[in-house]
């Protein structure tokens, strides 16, 4: 009997001491190929949302209409300002700091495949293995996948923004964005 209590008490302590997470189950990797009749085509000014295929730098079907209707979601990759295009990770009246390259949102690890730095679609692991210069990797590395941002709180008319490829990214790519100036939400890209 003490056993079994032990073992319950053992469970609960380490369930408990497990780092919280936020998942986004919904969004994927892919980008879809749609219709340009369906929406407006752009073509976006920054390679920021490059995960290696480069199928976001050009011909981005958007739904100018569809956050009139909708609520902003984590995971929605947005148009706004002059053709710029960013992933939002963070929602408002949330808490969003980087540590060491990963995102928390409110103190969770935001565990999704955009939840990270990525570089051309790399992350850490695969990168240091890439065939780049050792010291522009070092240099990368350090810049990119060991980035820090202290927490900020997103006020409630905002979202955060990130582009895919934080090497690419910028202020106008890598920053809070006022809700009313969402353009519009990417489709996927014209067929």
């Amino acid at each position: 009997m003490k056993r079994l209590l032990f073992a319950a008490l053992l469970v609960v302590l380490l369930s408990s001491c497990s780092e919280k997470e936020v998942d986004d189950k919904i969004t994927t990797e892919s980008i879809s190929k749609v219709s340009p009749e369906i929406g407006t085509t752009v073509n976006p000014m920054s390679d920021a949302m490059d995960r290696g295929q480069h199928d976001l730098s050009r011909n981005v079907v958007v739904d100018v209409s569809y956050y009139k209707t909708h609520s902003v979601a984590r995971g929605d990759i947005v148009y706004y300002e002059d053709q710029s295009v960013s992933r939002v990770v963070g929602l408002p009246s949330e808490k969003i700091k980087i540590s060491n390259g990963q995102i928390y949102i409110d103190g969770a690890k935001l565990d999704t495949f955009y939840g990270t730095a990525h570089i051309r679609g790399y992350d850490y692991e695969h990168f240091k293995g890439s065939d780049l210069e050792e010291k522009a990797k070092e240099n990368l590395i350090a810049e990119i996948f060991k980035k820090n941002m202290k927490e900020i709180t997103i006020s409630t008319n905002e979202v955060f923004v990130v582009g895919d490829d934080w090497s690419r990214s910028n202020h106008s790519t890598f920053r809070n964005l006022a809700m009313k100036d969402l353009r519009g939400k990417v489709l996927g890209v014209s067929e």
